[in-house]
């Protein structure tokens, strides 16, 4: 039994199934501007970026794809998706699942854009939110190793605290250049 099938169904139109750890997904390969797009049928695929690169990985990997596409003078190297396959950052372990909402909602998605509009003052005003965030993180758990009966002579308990240290010197730091009197009185940007 293959694991691809297609059936061309227009000069710019080509429906393709592929099997994939038992089953089928369907995807539509056709042209518009003299570009070739590759677009999932399945709403699991359009829905979960991860299965759809794996998906089409395999597909890409396929040497009936390839000859398919040779037939019909379709580059590989040209071959576009129609939607975003790109790896979503990866996720950094260390941050607690109710601060990931602070960078999930990141400013700094479109950069350009957030430079252009937005003050030193304002940037310095988050990095200054975001140390209030982390130092209420930390003093949650040293309240929370307290309640269960550690404190300062705990190893833990102290490493806990010097990050707090660390965290406060950072807010301290951010706060110092901005705690004198600006002459200029303005939120210029640079």
């Amino acid at each position: 039994m293959l694991d691809f099938t297609f059936e061309i169904v227009g000069e710019s139109a080509i429906n393709t199934r592929i099997l994939y750890a038992s089953e089928w997904f369907t995807f539509n390969i056709y042209r518009k501007d003299d570009v070739w797009t590759l677009h999932p049928f399945e709403g699991i695929l359009i829905q979960n970026k991860d299965m759809c690169r794996l998906v089409i990985a395999d597909l890409l990997k396929n040497k009936y794809f390839h000859v398919m596409c040779a037939k019909e003078n379709i580059l590989l190297s040209e071959l576009q998706t129609s939607i975003n396959l790109q790896a979503e950052p990866e996720e950094i372990p260390w941050i607690p699942p109710r601060e990931r909402q602070i960078i999930d909602h990141n400013p700094f998605a479109d950069m350009q854009s957030f430079i252009e509009n937005h003050s030193i003052e304002d940037i310095v005003e988050l990095e200054k939110q975001y140390i209030l965030n982390k130092m209420s993180f930390y003093k949650q758990i040293l309240e929370s190793m307290f309640m269960e009966g550690y404190g300062p002579t705990d190893d833990d308990f102290k490493r806990i605290q010097s990050i707090v240290a660390v965290w406060s010197k950072a807010y301290d730091q951010l706060n110092a250049p901005f705690d004198q009197d600006s002459s200029e009185g303005s939120q210029r940007r640079w």
